[in-house]
């Protein structure tokens, strides 16, 4: 069984390049493989950056607002999602918790 991201995510506090190969592991594990533009997003979220991602629908702005909330989560920090539709933020949030 693998590591849950927020436990990863803490154990890797203060380290970015251990959150981002955390992060990759866990999305792999699911069977994901980053995008350019979301591979360079989660550099930026790990690195303490803000970042806005404006791509087209169906290219995982999801998967990089999961990252997001890892990379806050390793600082200690609380973390929102929200989204513009009901059935995105149920979705989300089964697979927030999983």
């Amino acid at each position: 069984m693998t590591t849950p991201l927020v436990d990863a995510a803490r154990a890797a506090a203060g380290d970015p390049d251990r959150l981002y190969d955390a992060f990759v592991a866990w999305a792999a594990d699911r069977g994901f493989a980053l995008y350019p533009a979301q591979d360079e997003a989660v550099i930026e979220l790990v690195s303490g950056a803000n970042v806005v991602l404006a791509t087209p629908t169906g290219t995982g702005k999801s998967l990089v607002a999961v990252a997001a909330h890892a990379a806050s989560l390793s600082r200690g920090e609380r973390t929102y999602y929200t989204a513009p539709i009901k059935a995105l933020v149920s979705e989300k949030f089964f697979a927030l918790v999983e």
